[in-house]
């Protein structure tokens, strides 16, 4: 993975991430931009909702994903974890493992950062097949737990971090 980095974004750092559009019927699942920038420039998500951008060698930017713990995961998150949300691959690099070397960026970043974080959860829409499928490839497990959201069903996966 020589080369490839993430690179911790702001709230104020939306133009970066624009770059990747998302299809309408990924961007339901992924969330609007507004909303997951508007969450990132509220006061309260400093040092517990972290934007990241994943860059490849060339310095492109390929991923994004936003990461909450503390007072700002979610409800179907227990203390101690970490959230995963509004992962987006750059369509035209889907498919081709991008999302697990983002994954596995996570990991290392995991190890330094967060050693004592047990695992990494998220939710994905019932309906996301691909999204489920893809989850299941690297590494995540489903909890079985259910969360109803705007958007329908969503099941709750959660990754081992240690």
């Amino acid at each position: 993975m020589t080369g490839w980095r993430l690179e911790p974004i702001s709230g104020a750092d939306r133009e970066v991430v624009e770059v990747i559009h998302l299809p309408p019927e990924q961007e339901e699942f992924a969330g609007s931009l507004d909303e997951v920038f508007g969450r990132l420039n509220e006061s309260d998500a400093v040092g517990l909702e972290q934007g990241f951008a994943v860059l490849e060698p060339s310095g492109e930017i390929v991923g994004f994903f936003v990461l909450r713990e503390g007072l700002r995961r979610p409800p179907w998150a227990p203390p101690g974890t970490v959230s995963l949300h509004s992962f987006r691959v750059r369509p035209g690099l889907q498919g081709k493992g991008v999302g697990r070397r983002c994954i596995a960026l996570l990991e290392e970043w995991f190890a330094r950062e967060r050693p004592v974080q047990p695992q990494l959860m998220l939710a994905v829409n019932a309906r996301n097949t691909p999204a489920i499928v893809a989850y299941q490839k690297i590494g995540f497990i489903d909890t079985g737990a259910r969360h109803e959201e705007g958007h329908g069903p969503q099941f709750i996966f959660a990754k081992p971090m240690g």
